[in-house]
C-alpha cells in the first residue's frame, strides 16, 4: 500500500474494483481515526474515481464515521490524559469552555484545525460533550474541507491543469492559517472561571 502521492491512492482504490467505494469509505474512516494518510490525498483520489458529488459523501460520511467511533469509544474508556494534552500543547481546555459556545468552538476547530481531528473526537468525548453537540458541530465542519478537497481531485482529473491546482491548494493553505492564528486568539475569551 501506497499513500504517498494521488495517483498511487487513485491505483490502491481502484484496485478493489467494484468495492472501491468501500475501500475509499474505510480509508476515510481510518484516517479520522489514526491520520497516517493526509486526508487530502484521499479525498483528491475519491474526486478523481467517484466524481464531485460520490467523492464528496464517501469523504465527508467516512469522516464523521470514524469521528464518532473514536468520540464513543474514548467516552466509553474515559480518562483524562488526552485533557491534559489539549490543555498543555495546544492551549485548548474543553472542560472549561462554557457549554453555551461549545458548538461554535468545535466547528471552528474543525474548518480550521487548530487541533488534529483525532485529538478533538478524544478530548469531546473526555470533556463530557454531548453526542448531539459533537455530531452536529463535526458533520458542518467537516463538510467544506470534503467539498473542496474531493472537488480539487475532481478538477485535476477532469483539466490536468497543475499549476491551477496548486494555486487553490496555496491559498486554502494562507486562509487556514490567517483561520488558525486568529481561532487561537480567540480561544480564551470562551473559557469559563473554574469554580
Amino acid at each position: 500500500m501506497d499513500f504517498s502521492s494521488i495517483e498511487s491512492t487513485v491505483h490502491y482504490i481502484k484496485s478493489f474494483g467494484v468495492y472501491g467505494p468501500a475501500a475509499a469509505f474505510i480509508l476515510f474512516f481510518v484516517q479520522a481515526v489514526a491520520p497516517i494518510v493526509p486526508y487530502i490525498i484521499i479525498a483528491g483520489a475519491a474526486g478523481m474515481i467517484f466524481g464531485k458529488w460520490i467523492g464528496f459523501l464517501l469523504a465527508w460520511i467516512g469522516a464523521i464515521a470514524g469521528a464518532w467511533f473514536l468520540y464513543w469509544i474514548s467516552d466509553k474508556i474515559a480518562g483524562n490524559l488526552l485533557v491534559v494534552k489539549l490543555q498543555h500543547r495546544y492551549a485548548l481546555d474543553l472542560t472549561r469552555i462554557d457549554h453555551r459556545h461549545i458548538f461554535w468552538v468545535l466547528l471552528a476547530c474543525r474548518i480550521f484545525p487548530v487541533v488534529p481531528t483525532p485529538i478533538i473526537n478524544i478530548g469531546s468525548a473526555l470533556a463530557g460533550v454531548s453526542p448531539k453537540i459533537f455530531l452536529s458541530s463535526s458533520a458542518i465542519g467537516k463538510m467544506p474541507w470534503a467539498f473542496v478537497y474531493v472537488a480539487l481531485g475532481n478538477y485535476l482529473m477532469q483539466t490536468k491543469n497543475i499549476s491551477n491546482t496548486l494555486t487553490v491548494i496555496g491559498l486554502i493553505l494562507l486562509i487556514s492559517f490567517i483561520g488558525i492564528t486568529y481561532l487561537r486568539k480567540l480561544l480564551p475569551k470562551y473559557y469559563r472561571e473554574k469554580q
